[in-house]
Protein backbone atom coordinates (compact mmCIF):
# COMPACT_ATOMS: atom_id res chain seq x y z
CA UNK A 1 0.00 0.00 0.00
CA UNK A 2 1.54 3.35 -1.01
CA UNK A 3 1.46 6.41 1.21
CA UNK A 4 -1.50 8.02 -0.58
CA UNK A 5 -3.59 4.84 -0.43
CA UNK A 6 -2.67 4.35 3.21
CA UNK A 7 -3.75 7.89 4.07
CA UNK A 8 -7.10 7.47 2.29
CA UNK A 9 -7.73 4.14 3.96
CA UNK A 10 -7.10 5.41 7.48
CA UNK A 11 -9.16 8.53 6.78
CA UNK A 12 -12.06 6.26 5.79
CA UNK A 13 -11.67 4.18 8.97
CA UNK A 14 -11.58 7.37 11.04
CA UNK A 15 -14.81 8.59 9.43
CA UNK A 16 -16.51 5.26 10.21
CA UNK A 17 -15.38 5.45 13.81
CA UNK A 18 -16.60 9.04 14.10
CA UNK A 19 -19.99 8.09 12.65
CA UNK A 20 -20.35 5.16 15.04
CA UNK A 21 -19.39 7.31 18.01
CA UNK A 22 -21.95 9.94 16.94
CA UNK A 23 -24.67 7.29 16.60
CA UNK A 24 -24.18 6.24 20.22
CA UNK A 25 -25.14 9.78 21.29
CA UNK A 26 -28.39 10.01 19.29
CA UNK A 27 -31.66 10.27 21.23
CA UNK A 28 -33.65 7.84 19.08
CA UNK A 29 -37.00 8.72 20.64
CA UNK A 30 -36.56 12.38 19.70
CA UNK A 31 -35.17 11.42 16.29
CA UNK A 32 -38.14 9.25 15.35
CA UNK A 33 -40.53 11.91 16.68
CA UNK A 34 -38.87 14.45 14.38
CA UNK A 35 -39.34 12.05 11.45
CA UNK A 36 -43.06 11.69 12.21
CA UNK A 37 -43.33 15.47 12.52
CA UNK A 38 -41.70 15.87 9.09
CA UNK A 39 -44.27 13.53 7.50
CA UNK A 40 -47.16 15.31 9.20
CA UNK A 41 -45.79 18.69 8.10
CA UNK A 42 -45.60 17.41 4.51
CA UNK A 43 -49.26 16.33 4.67
CA UNK A 44 -50.33 19.67 6.18
CA UNK A 45 -48.45 21.64 3.55
CA UNK A 46 -50.19 19.58 0.86
CA UNK A 47 -53.55 20.39 2.43
CA UNK A 48 -52.71 24.11 2.59
CA UNK A 49 -50.72 24.69 -0.61
CA UNK A 50 -51.40 21.65 -2.77
CA UNK A 51 -49.62 18.34 -3.24
CA UNK A 52 -47.44 19.55 -6.10
CA UNK A 53 -46.00 22.54 -4.20
CA UNK A 54 -45.58 20.52 -1.01
CA UNK A 55 -43.65 17.80 -2.83
CA UNK A 56 -41.31 20.29 -4.50
CA UNK A 57 -40.64 21.79 -1.06
CA UNK A 58 -39.81 18.58 0.83
CA UNK A 59 -38.18 16.45 -1.88
CA UNK A 60 -34.40 16.11 -2.03
CA UNK A 61 -32.88 17.17 -5.36
CA UNK A 62 -32.34 13.50 -6.29
CA UNK A 63 -35.61 12.14 -4.82
CA UNK A 64 -37.18 9.19 -6.64
CA UNK A 65 -40.86 8.61 -7.46
CA UNK A 66 -42.48 6.05 -9.78
CA UNK A 67 -44.73 7.03 -12.73
CA UNK A 68 -44.71 4.06 -13.24
CA UNK A 69 -40.90 3.66 -13.48
CA UNK A 70 -38.39 5.59 -11.39
CA UNK A 71 -37.96 9.28 -12.24
CA UNK A 72 -36.60 12.35 -10.47
CA UNK A 73 -39.46 13.42 -8.19
CA UNK A 74 -38.61 17.11 -7.87
CA UNK A 75 -38.22 17.52 -11.65
CA UNK A 76 -41.48 15.64 -12.25
CA UNK A 77 -43.55 17.84 -9.95
CA UNK A 78 -41.99 21.05 -11.24
CA UNK A 79 -43.15 20.09 -14.75
CA UNK A 80 -46.48 18.51 -13.73
CA UNK A 81 -49.70 20.07 -15.02
CA UNK A 82 -51.98 18.35 -12.51
CA UNK A 83 -52.10 18.89 -8.76
CA UNK A 84 -53.75 15.84 -7.15
CA UNK A 85 -55.82 16.24 -3.99
CA UNK A 86 -54.32 13.70 -1.60
CA UNK A 87 -54.47 13.43 2.19
CA UNK A 88 -52.52 10.97 4.32
CA UNK A 89 -51.10 10.23 7.74
CA UNK A 90 -48.24 8.11 9.09
CA UNK A 91 -49.07 5.04 11.20
CA UNK A 92 -45.55 3.59 11.33
CA UNK A 93 -42.08 5.15 11.43
CA UNK A 94 -38.64 3.58 11.71
CA UNK A 95 -35.23 5.14 11.94
CA UNK A 96 -31.57 4.21 11.67
CA UNK A 97 -29.32 4.16 14.72
CA UNK A 98 -27.60 7.38 13.64
CA UNK A 99 -30.95 9.17 13.35
CA UNK A 100 -30.35 10.33 9.78
CA UNK A 101 -32.21 7.77 7.62
CA UNK A 102 -35.75 6.55 8.17
CA UNK A 103 -39.08 5.73 6.58
CA UNK A 104 -42.76 6.29 7.23
CA UNK A 105 -45.83 4.50 5.96
CA UNK A 106 -49.58 4.81 6.33
CA UNK A 107 -52.92 5.24 4.53
CA UNK A 108 -53.73 7.83 1.90
CA UNK A 109 -56.92 8.84 0.13
CA UNK A 110 -57.60 11.09 -2.83
CA UNK A 111 -60.46 13.20 -4.15
CA UNK A 112 -61.32 14.55 -7.58
CA UNK A 113 -61.12 18.11 -6.27
CA UNK A 114 -60.95 20.12 -3.05
CA UNK A 115 -64.70 20.73 -3.27
CA UNK A 116 -65.48 16.98 -3.14
CA UNK A 117 -66.01 15.71 0.40
CA UNK A 118 -65.82 11.94 -0.11
CA UNK A 119 -62.60 10.30 -1.31
CA UNK A 120 -62.73 8.13 -4.42
CA UNK A 121 -59.43 6.23 -4.12
CA UNK A 122 -57.49 4.68 -1.26
CA UNK A 123 -54.09 3.17 -0.64
CA UNK A 124 -50.90 3.17 1.41
CA UNK A 125 -47.71 5.15 0.95
CA UNK A 126 -44.07 4.45 1.74
CA UNK A 127 -41.76 7.45 2.11
CA UNK A 128 -38.03 7.17 2.74
CA UNK A 129 -36.46 10.21 4.40
CA UNK A 130 -32.85 11.30 4.85
CA UNK A 131 -31.41 14.30 6.65
CA UNK A 132 -29.49 16.74 4.47
CA UNK A 133 -26.25 18.47 5.44
CA UNK A 134 -28.26 21.02 7.46
CA UNK A 135 -29.99 18.30 9.48
CA UNK A 136 -33.36 18.79 7.73
CA UNK A 137 -35.44 15.76 6.77
CA UNK A 138 -35.90 15.46 2.99
CA UNK A 139 -37.82 12.85 0.99
CA UNK A 140 -35.44 10.62 -0.94
CA UNK A 141 -38.04 8.10 -2.23
CA UNK A 142 -41.84 8.12 -2.34
CA UNK A 143 -44.20 5.43 -3.59
CA UNK A 144 -47.88 4.60 -3.17
CA UNK A 145 -50.12 1.55 -3.61
CA UNK A 146 -53.85 1.42 -4.41
CA UNK A 147 -56.17 -0.86 -2.46
CA UNK A 148 -59.87 -1.06 -1.45
CA UNK A 149 -61.25 1.25 1.22
CA UNK A 150 -60.15 -0.01 4.68
CA UNK A 151 -62.91 -1.05 7.08
CA UNK A 152 -60.97 0.24 10.09
CA UNK A 153 -59.25 3.56 10.66
CA UNK A 154 -55.85 3.21 12.29
CA UNK A 155 -54.92 6.07 14.61
CA UNK A 156 -51.99 4.76 16.66
CA UNK A 157 -48.50 5.47 15.33
CA UNK A 158 -46.11 2.57 15.85
CA UNK A 159 -42.35 3.11 15.79
CA UNK A 160 -39.21 1.01 15.57
CA UNK A 161 -35.70 2.15 16.46
CA UNK A 162 -32.86 -0.26 17.10
CA UNK A 163 -31.49 -0.23 20.63
CA UNK A 164 -28.82 -2.82 19.91
CA UNK A 165 -25.10 -2.16 20.00
CA UNK A 166 -23.78 -0.36 16.93
CA UNK A 167 -22.29 -2.95 14.53
CA UNK A 168 -18.95 -2.60 12.83
CA UNK A 169 -19.86 -0.88 9.57
CA UNK A 170 -17.55 -2.83 7.29
CA UNK A 171 -18.72 -6.27 8.45
CA UNK A 172 -22.39 -5.18 8.49
CA UNK A 173 -22.10 -3.92 4.93
CA UNK A 174 -20.45 -7.16 3.79
CA UNK A 175 -23.20 -9.21 5.48
CA UNK A 176 -25.88 -7.09 3.81
CA UNK A 177 -24.39 -7.59 0.35
CA UNK A 178 -24.16 -11.33 0.94
CA UNK A 179 -27.77 -11.46 2.21
CA UNK A 180 -29.11 -9.48 -0.75
CA UNK A 181 -27.36 -11.75 -3.25
CA UNK A 182 -28.75 -14.86 -1.58
CA UNK A 183 -32.21 -13.30 -1.40
CA UNK A 184 -32.20 -12.40 -5.11
CA UNK A 185 -31.35 -16.00 -6.00
CA UNK A 186 -34.10 -17.35 -3.73
CA UNK A 187 -36.71 -15.04 -5.29
CA UNK A 188 -36.17 -16.73 -8.64
CA UNK A 189 -37.10 -20.07 -7.05
CA UNK A 190 -40.12 -18.96 -4.99
CA UNK A 191 -40.96 -15.35 -4.14
CA UNK A 192 -43.04 -16.14 -1.05
CA UNK A 193 -40.56 -18.52 0.55
CA UNK A 194 -37.68 -16.14 -0.13
CA UNK A 195 -39.38 -13.20 1.58
CA UNK A 196 -40.65 -15.16 4.59
CA UNK A 197 -37.20 -16.68 5.11
CA UNK A 198 -35.72 -13.17 5.49
CA UNK A 199 -38.74 -11.45 7.06
CA UNK A 200 -38.71 -9.49 10.31
CA UNK A 201 -41.47 -10.39 12.78
CA UNK A 202 -43.31 -7.14 11.99
CA UNK A 203 -42.70 -7.10 8.24
CA UNK A 204 -45.04 -5.09 6.00
CA UNK A 205 -45.95 -6.53 2.59
CA UNK A 206 -47.54 -4.29 -0.04
CA UNK A 207 -49.04 -5.80 -3.20
CA UNK A 208 -51.39 -4.51 -5.90
CA UNK A 209 -55.02 -4.11 -4.89
CA UNK A 210 -54.58 -5.64 -1.43
CA UNK A 211 -54.57 -4.16 2.04
CA UNK A 212 -51.07 -4.36 3.57
CA UNK A 213 -50.07 -7.57 5.32
CA UNK A 214 -48.47 -6.62 8.63
CA UNK A 215 -46.55 -9.25 10.58
CA UNK A 216 -45.00 -12.52 9.52
CA UNK A 217 -48.19 -14.60 9.79
CA UNK A 218 -50.19 -12.17 7.65
CA UNK A 219 -47.31 -12.04 5.17
CA UNK A 220 -47.22 -15.83 4.92
CA UNK A 221 -50.95 -15.91 4.16
CA UNK A 222 -50.70 -13.25 1.46
CA UNK A 223 -47.60 -14.64 -0.22
CA UNK A 224 -48.79 -18.27 -0.11
CA UNK A 225 -51.26 -17.35 -2.83
CA UNK A 226 -48.54 -15.91 -5.08
CA UNK A 227 -46.46 -19.00 -5.93
CA UNK A 228 -44.36 -16.82 -8.23
CA UNK A 229 -40.80 -16.89 -9.51
CA UNK A 230 -39.46 -13.36 -9.43
CA UNK A 231 -36.39 -11.64 -10.84
CA UNK A 232 -35.44 -8.19 -9.59
CA UNK A 233 -33.13 -5.66 -11.26
CA UNK A 234 -31.89 -2.98 -8.83
CA UNK A 235 -31.87 0.65 -9.99
CA UNK A 236 -30.79 2.36 -6.78
CA UNK A 237 -29.94 1.88 -3.12
CA UNK A 238 -29.50 3.82 0.11
CA UNK A 239 -27.83 2.94 3.39
CA UNK A 240 -27.24 4.44 6.82
CA UNK A 241 -23.83 4.99 8.40
CA UNK A 242 -23.27 3.07 10.67
CA UNK A 243 -24.86 0.36 8.58
CA UNK A 244 -28.12 -0.84 10.16
CA UNK A 245 -30.87 0.37 7.77
CA UNK A 246 -30.86 0.06 3.98
CA UNK A 247 -33.20 0.12 1.02
CA UNK A 248 -33.16 -0.96 -2.60
CA UNK A 249 -35.51 -0.21 -5.48
CA UNK A 250 -35.77 -1.25 -9.10
CA UNK A 251 -37.82 -3.29 -11.55
CA UNK A 252 -39.18 -6.81 -11.24
CA UNK A 253 -40.52 -9.52 -13.54
CA UNK A 254 -42.66 -12.16 -11.85
CA UNK A 255 -43.88 -15.35 -13.51
CA UNK A 256 -46.94 -17.23 -12.29
CA UNK A 257 -49.12 -19.69 -14.22
CA UNK A 258 -47.20 -18.86 -17.41
CA UNK A 259 -48.13 -15.18 -17.06
CA UNK A 260 -45.43 -12.55 -16.50
CA UNK A 261 -46.10 -9.39 -14.52
CA UNK A 262 -43.66 -6.49 -14.54
CA UNK A 263 -43.35 -3.41 -12.41
CA UNK A 264 -41.31 -1.76 -9.67
CA UNK A 265 -40.27 -2.84 -6.20
CA UNK A 266 -38.95 -1.28 -3.00
CA UNK A 267 -37.32 -3.41 -0.31
CA UNK A 268 -36.23 -2.07 3.10
CA UNK A 269 -33.71 -4.02 5.19
CA UNK A 270 -32.76 -3.58 8.83
CA UNK A 271 -30.05 -5.11 10.98
CA UNK A 272 -31.63 -6.73 14.03
CA UNK A 273 -30.25 -7.41 17.50
CA UNK A 274 -29.12 -10.94 16.62
CA UNK A 275 -26.85 -9.56 13.89
CA UNK A 276 -29.05 -10.77 11.00
CA UNK A 277 -30.34 -8.60 8.17
CA UNK A 278 -34.11 -8.94 7.78
CA UNK A 279 -36.75 -7.41 5.52
CA UNK A 280 -38.81 -4.75 7.28
CA UNK A 281 -40.92 -3.82 4.24
CA UNK A 282 -41.37 -5.27 0.77
CA UNK A 283 -43.42 -3.59 -1.96
CA UNK A 284 -44.17 -4.69 -5.51
CA UNK A 285 -46.30 -2.55 -7.78
CA UNK A 286 -47.27 -3.86 -11.20
CA UNK A 287 -47.05 -1.57 -14.20
CA UNK A 288 -50.28 -0.63 -16.01
CA UNK A 289 -51.39 -3.25 -18.52
CA UNK A 290 -50.22 -1.20 -21.51
CA UNK A 291 -46.71 -1.15 -19.97
CA UNK A 292 -46.54 -4.90 -19.34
Amino acid sequence: MNLSMSSNFFSFIALLALAEAHAEDVDLEKAVDSLIAAEKAYAKLAADKGFREASISVFADDAVIFVPNAVNGKKFWREAKKDPVISWRPIFASISRNGELGYTTGPWESRESREVEKPDAFGHFVTIWQKNKDGVWKVTLDVGMDHPRPQKTETEIRTYASSSVIPHSESANTDLERTERSFAESLEEDEGDAIIDKASDDICIYRDGQLPAVGKKAAEKMLAEEDAKTARSPSGTGISNPVDLAYEYGEFASERDNVTRRGIYVCIWRLESDGAWRIALDLQKSAPREKQ
